[in-house]
């Protein structure tokens, strides 16, 4: 009978503590579950930091995972710097080469992390749709980044031009490129989002070639100097959309070897009259 009741005993203390133990490891995993998908300090291993080992953590914690996707899913995530609607949504021909990007990711099997991660290489994150995804896939970006990079700044990030008349022609104005970073900054192209507008780099009072929509030159780069600035130039022509009468905005994209910001946007608008 004794030994029934020492039998008992060491059961119940067994089940009191394997309870308590796993109220105390749920409770601590809580705890310690991250509220973002992606981790974001320095101090993160390589391995948890690499695109292709990087998982979600937490359900609804960020809109971007590790899933594969569809093309068409995806081609609403970007707009079109041409109307301003979703690539899979407008027939231009900047669109259609970002739809034939955007397909080419998804045929490799890469996932909507990598494929965000990409495009944003490719076109910049001020293509993005939703400004959640951009500020997820910065943050990423910069959680990846060296310590020391180059890091590219325009300013203003846009200009008015005000009222341009077609009898005028060609107007200019100039923004500011900045190496804000600890290390040389190298441009080495640009674009523009319709072919009224056209820019070059004025770097240490040398004009680089003009770049518009079409095919960028080949082998041109400039490099400028940590705390050191270049001109951005933009030409806009009236003429080229003769008949158009009203408010316009163009956008000029700007690559460079920055890790964080590969392509970074200036804009100009206006008002185009007789």
């Amino acid at each position: 009978m004794k030994s029934n009741k020492i039998v008992l005993l060491v059961i119940g203390v067994t089940l009191i503590l394997g309870v308590s133990f796993a109220l105390g490891y749920f409770a601590l995993g809580q705890e310690a579950k991250p509220e973002r998908l992606f981790a974001s300090s320095p101090t993160t291993t390589a391995s948890a930091l690499s695109p292709e080992t990087a998982m979600p953590t937490q359900a609804g914690a960020s809109p971007l995972t590790q899933t594969t996707v569809t093309a068409e899913e995806m081609f609403s995530e970007f707009i079109c710097p041409c109307c301003g609607k979703p690539i899979g949504e407008c027939s231009c021909g900047m669109a259609g080469e970002r739809r034939g990007f955007v397909t080419g990711l998804v045929s490799a099997g890469l996932s909507e992390l990598e494929i965000y991660l990409a495009y944003a290489d490719q076109y910049g994150l001020d293509t993005f749709a939703s400004e959640k995804v951009q500020e997820e896939v910065r943050e990423y970006k910069l959680a990846h980044a060296p310590a020391e990079r180059p890091q590219i700044v325009l300013e203003p990030q846009q200009i008015d031009l005000g009222d341009v008349s077609t009898k005028e022609g060609k107007v200019e104005t100039s923004i500011t490129i900045k190496n804000t970073g600890q290390k040389e900054l190298i441009v080495d192209s640009l674009s523009t989002s319709c072919g009224c507008t056209t820019v070059s780099v004025v770097n240490s009072g040398q004009e680089g070639p003009v770049f518009g929509t079409g095919t960028p030159p080949e082998g041109w780069s400039t490099a400028i100097q940590p705390g050191e600035t270049a001109e951005l130039r933009i030409y806009y022509d009236p003429t080229f959309h003769e008949d158009a009468r009203g408010p316009m905005m163009r956008e000029i994209y700007v690559s460079s070897n920055d890790p964080v910001g590969p392509v970074v946007k200036a804009a100009i608008e206006l008002e185009q009259v007789d």
